[in-house]
Order: C-alpha cells, then sequence, then structure tokens
C-alpha cells in the first residue's frame, strides 16, 4: 500500500532520477552545482535558466523540502566555489503541490508508469529515487488521486 512520507534533513544532497520525467521540455534545462548552507550540502539540480542568478528548478531535493520542481531561486553573485553556486534564497514558490510515497512493490516499473503518464496529463512531473521512493508534483489545482491510482492497479492486478 502507497504511503506518504515525510523526508528528514540528510548530510548531502546528490540524487539520481533515474525515472525523472520532465514536462518543462519546450524550455532548455541545465544542471547546476549549488551548496545550500542550511544543510551545509552541495547538490546538482536540473534547472531552468530564467538569467545570470535565477534559475526554476527542473527536480526535486528529497532532503530539502523547499526546492521543488517549479521553485524559482536566486543565488548570490559571489560562487561558494569553483562552479559552485550558493544558495542565496527562494524567489517564487513552485506552482505544484509536492507528495512523496513509498512505491508498492505490487507493480513493475510498467505498470507504475500508467500512473506517470496520468501525473504528465496533468500536467505535473514525476522521479522515481533511490528505486522506491516516488515525488509527485501536481499542479495545485490538479484533483488526481495518485495513492488512489497506485491502490486501483492493486486492485485490478489482484483480480486477473
Amino acid at each position: 500500500m502507497a504511503q506518504q512520507l515525510h523526508l528528514g534533513e540528510a548530510p548531502h544532497c546528490l540524487v539520481q532520477n533515474r525515472y525523472a520525467q520532465p514536462t518543462m521540455s519546450n524550455q532548455s534545462k541545465e544542471i547546476i552545482r549549488m551548496y545550500y548552507p542550511k544543510e551545509s550540502c552541495t547538490g546538482n539540480y536540473d534547472v531552468i535558466i530564467l538569467d545570470s542568478y535565477r534559475f526554476k528548478l527542473a527536480c526535486n531535493d528529497p532532503f530539502i523540502e523547499e526546492l521543488t520542481y517549479g521553485t524559482i531561486i536566486e543565488v548570490e553573485k559571489e560562487l561558494h566555489e569553483q562552479d559552485v553556486y550558493k544558495f542565496k534564497r527562494i524567489v517564487e514558490e513552485s506552482e505544484y503541490r509536492s507528495e512523496s510515497l513509498f512505491l508498492p512493490s505490487e507493480l513493475n516499473e510498467t505498470e507504475l508508469r500508467i500512473v506517470g503518464d496520468m501525473i504528465n496529463n496533468e500536467g505535473g512531473y514525476w522521479e522515481v529515487i533511490f528505486g522506491g521512493l516516488g515525488i509527485v508534483n501536481l499542479p495545485k489545482n490538479s484533483t488526481l488521486n495518485v495513492i488512489e491510482e497506485l491502490n486501483k492497479l492493486i486492485r485490478n492486478k489482484g483480480k486477473a
């Protein structure tokens, strides 16, 4: 059964998003390295460059709740170290609501992609990290219930 997971703080922020499904595909993305001073960690972030010091996040940081898909951030003008930006502030919060959940082991990758397609069709974004943790970003006005859709697939699989 899928459950919500509240992610705590961790000493590092580097994450691989093997199953990430971008929805900001019409905009050019870059990967930046950024130091986040509140947590004393550095991570790689997929971003859309808005100007020299402002970026729109095109990924989630599972350890820092405020750094979610669609959030616009500003970095310091001075680099933290070579090729590493230093986070300054959030300029604009994401227009998406974010939800983290354990993915049900009863479903395979193809079945999970069915729900992923539903998320994409709603204008959302999803990614799988650490092999079994899903992070879903849906527009705030979306009525899609991801947990219910996953549970429907599990129930239907049990009937087959």
